[in-house]
C-alpha cells in the first residue's frame, strides 16, 4: 500500500498555521517531506507528530529549536520506557 501523502497548502489550510513554520520543521531535521513534482508533501504517518509540534510552537510558544529538543527528550524517555519493559520480562523469567 502506497503512503498517503498531503500537501503542504492543503495541510496549512485545514488547520490554520503557515508554511513556513513546516518549513523550518524540514530544515531542522524534524519532519521530511517528499516533492513530487514542484510541490512538497506531508506523510499522512507524520500528522499526529505535526500537529503535536504545531501546538508546542503556536499555543506554548517554544521555538523550533526547543521542539527538537523536547522531541529528543520524548525519544528518550520512550526508549528507557521500553527497556524497563523488557528488562522487567526478563526479571520474570529468572524468578
Amino acid at each position: 500500500m502506497e503512503p498517503q501523502l498531503i500537501t503542504i497548502t492543503e495541510y496549512c489550510v485545514n488547520y490554520d498555521i503557515e508554511p513556513d513554520f513546516i518549513i523550518s520543521l524540514e530544515e531542522s531535521g524534524i519532519i521530511t517531506l517528499t516533492i513530487v513534482d514542484t510541490e512538497k508533501y506531508i506523510h499522512e504517518e507524520q500528522i499526529t507528530e505535526l500537529d503535536k509540534y504545531a501546538h508546542f510552537y503556536y499555543d506554548l510558544h517554544i521555538n523550533i529549536e526547543g521542539i527538537d529538543a523536547i522531541r529528543h527528550l520524548l525519544g528518550k524517555i520512550d526508549q528507557m520506557q521500553n527497556e524497563i519493559s523488557s528488562l522487567k520480562s526478563q526479571l520474570h523469567l529468572h524468578q
